[in-house]
């Protein structure tokens, strides 16, 4: 599974802050502490209101001066894309487009351009969608219509839109439903997700989002936008995908094993002696 850290994100108070005083000393930290997680590519939003291109750019040179993974350029801006994208060392992936005409036009042929993955939301002209079928639908569409502009569907990464469960019963259902639907009818392409919004506005939001991740693991969700720091959230990642049967022989979860990265191991039961 693809874990996208999430933690640089303009919309976050000391992100937003770091980022209008550049202070490159808290984004590094940030991208170092995701990948020591086990994040294996970083999500930078510089969404700063009239200050994006250049703080995307600047986002991106700052990161990758301390890491050596891909960025995710996370922006609605097809101008602050156009100027991050030559910055991008690594194949990079753009987050997001929609089902709309205009964000087509716009995105797709820098897509192309610099041969990045792309998010493609599940989201319309019409608003947010509705359900399960509406997800797979709109998925099937923007497939169709990024694959027609030359980009190779395992370029395509399907995000269905996770909606907070706290406004409504059916929204981690529909999600889930809708990965295991998509994957079967897009095999070449991949699916991910924002884990983190089922759980807004509910207390206890990490146990939602690790559980809910879990849950869609087993659906066919091979990446996530996450916090890669989260306590057990990478060693529940691995188990998973080893349950899953996504994970030849366990050799991933061994190797998580071995390299501590499951966390501390449990020591023997204490002997009737000892009691």
């Amino acid at each position: 599974m693809l874990i996208i850290g999430e933690r640089i994100n303009a919309t976050r108070k000391r992100i937003r802050e770091a980022v209008l005083a550049r202070d490159a000393e808290l984004i590094g930290n940030e991208a170092r502490l995701q990948v020591a997680a086990g994040a294996q590519v970083i999500d930078c939003n510089g969404g700063v209101e009239g200050r994006e291109p250049e703080s995307l750019c600047w986002l991106v040179e700052t990161v990758q001066g301390v890491v050596d993974v891909p960025i995710c350029l996370d922006s609605a801006d097809p101008e602050a894309l156009r100027r991050a994208l030559p910055l991008c060392r690594q194949r990079p992936m753009v987050n997001s487009v929609t089902d709309e005409r205009a964000r087509l036009a716009a995105v797709v042929p820098l897509v192309r351009e610099h041969d990045a993955d792309v998010v493609a939301l599940c989201m319309s002209g019409s608003g947010t969608p509705a359900g399960a079928d509406d997800r797979v639908a709109t998925a099937s569409r923007l497939v169709e219509a990024i694959t027609a502009q030359g980009v190779d569907a395992a370029r395509i990464w399907i995000d269905p839109c996770v909606f907070p469960i706290g406004t409504a019963t059916e929204h981690g259902p529909s999600v889930l439903e809708a990965v295991r639907r998509i994957r079967a009818a897009h095999p070449d392409s991949h699916a991910t997700a924002g884990v983190s919004n089922v759980s807004f506005g509910l207390p206890v939001r990490k146990l939602l989002n690790k559980t809910f991740l879990l849950m869609l693991i087993g659906c066919g969700l091979d990446a996530a936008i996450v916090d890669a720091t989260e306590e057990g959230l990478v060693a529940g990642i691995r188990a998973a995908e080893a349950l899953a049967g996504r994970d030849e022989y366990c050799q991933g979860y061994i190797t998580a094993y071995r390299d501590g990265a499951l966390g501390p191991v449990p020591g023997p039961a204490p002997s009737s002696a000892a009691r």
